[in-house]
């Protein structure tokens, strides 16, 4: 890799307190890699090897279950690890594929342990992102059992747009192709339903398409929508 394009990486929070020495060693092994979409680069127990940080794009983590179904872990964007529990696993435990056409530093778990021992502020950024990815599951494990479909699809879809989303006109987009599928993989329903839902949602002026990319028109608004699905499936507890 050529020190232009780590100089570029160093814009990332994540990499800027590096020091000269790990630069060099990014430089010497690190890989940058184009990847398009729907391409898996990480499949659920396959020998942990390298650590994925997304420069650019749109990734997302999930298992499969023995009936085919899939769980979504976490959804990331350009700036974060994909991987990095695999500095403590030898072996992945989910898969991870990318959502759109989307750039990849590839480095050695090696490297990487060697700049958590050389680099102590990068050594917390990389617990920091751990903890965040497993509070962020527990929050959607926990909440998941007590919610309607609409409940989790809003929740979901708020939490899209606070993550990812960027400004469109005076709205929110989501800014990659949606599919009826993935968002019901997303939230753990039925097509026919999650169907259903995106078109009241359409319907009530709450969201809308942009070239296959769900626009969010009022995002306090629809926080309330949020807000009142899941006070509602409470009451009905």
């Amino acid at each position: 890799m050529e020190r232009s394009q780590i100089i570029d990486i160093k814009q990332f929070n994540t990499f800027y307190d590096i020091n000269y020495h790990s630069i060099d060693r990014l430089i010497q092994f690190g890989q940058i890699k184009h990847i398009k979409k729907n391409t898996l680069i990480i499949e659920e127990k396959q020998k942990n090897e390298n650590i994925f940080f997304l420069l650019q794009g749109i990734a997302y983590n999930y298992c499969l279950f023995e009936n085919d179904s899939k769980r979504i872990l976490n959804i990331e964007n350009q700036g974060h690890f994909l991987n990095e529990d695999a500095i403590y696993q030898e072996y992945a435990s989910s898969n991870i594929k990318v959502l759109k056409n989307s750039t990849i530093l590839v480095i050695p778990i090696s490297i990487i342990k060697e700049l958590i021992h050389d680099n102590f502020l990068f050594s917390q950024k990389i617990q920091s992102s751990l903890a965040s990815k497993y509070i962020e599951n527990q929050n959607f494990l926990k909440f998941n059992p007590y919610q309607n479909s609409q409940a989790r699809l809003t929740i979901y879809l708020c939490y899209l747009a606070h993550k990812l989303g960027i400004p469109y006109q005076d709205d929110i987009e989501i800014p990659f192709d949606f599919s009826v599928v993935f968002l019901s993989q997303l939230i753990g329903a039925k097509r026919e339903t999650t169907s259903r839902i995106l078109n009241q949602l359409i319907d009530q002026d709450f969201i809308y398409y942009h070239q296959k990319h769900l626009v969010i028109k009022n995002l306090n608004l629809f926080n309330r929508l949020k807000s009142i699905a899941f006070r509602d499936t409470f009451l009905k507890l």
